[in-house]
């Protein structure tokens, strides 16, 4: 009974965790990201159904698997982009800051990125999978 309880905290502490990441990443863009991730994973499974049918459906579903996860790096990019923007123009402001300040501003603006590209090589695994998986017709 002990170890169940220890292990309900230890998921309530990685989603906290997972949450307070997203909320420093910003919000938006790390949804967005996140998302895409689903949205990856979903297809990968549908078109592991395709594969097993051989269904000419597999082609397109593995397209569509890249271009999410390249639009899920792009969007990571575009949030870090925008958070540097914010976090250079928070320390212009405030003239004189710390090299620790300045260290922790551009820690938060690199998670979209870190969170993308984390979705991005897992869309393109997912991808390597699948046209290995993938069946060859014979050409005479």
């Amino acid at each position: 009974m002990v170890f169940a309880t220890n292990q309900n905290e230890v998921q309530i502490n990685f989603f906290s965790w997972l949450f307070s990441r997203m909320q420093e990443g910003g919000i938006v863009i790390m949804s967005i990201v996140l998302i895409c991730g689903f949205i990856v994973l979903l297809l990968t499974g549908r078109s592991l159904l395709y594969v097993k049918n051989i269904n000419p459906k597999l082609t397109k579903m593995i397209i569509l698997i890249n271009s999410i996860g390249l639009f899920a790096l792009v969007a990571g990019v575009f949030g870090q982009l925008l958070q540097l923007i914010n976090t250079l123009d928070y320390l212009e402001f405030r003239g004189q800051v710390k090299a620790e300040e300045l260290a922790a501003g551009l820690k938060f603006t690199i998670l979209p990125t870190l969170f993308g590209c984390f979705i991005f090589l897992i869309s393109r695994f997912f991808t390597i999978m699948l046209n290995w998986l993938k069946p060859h017709h014979k050409v005479d």
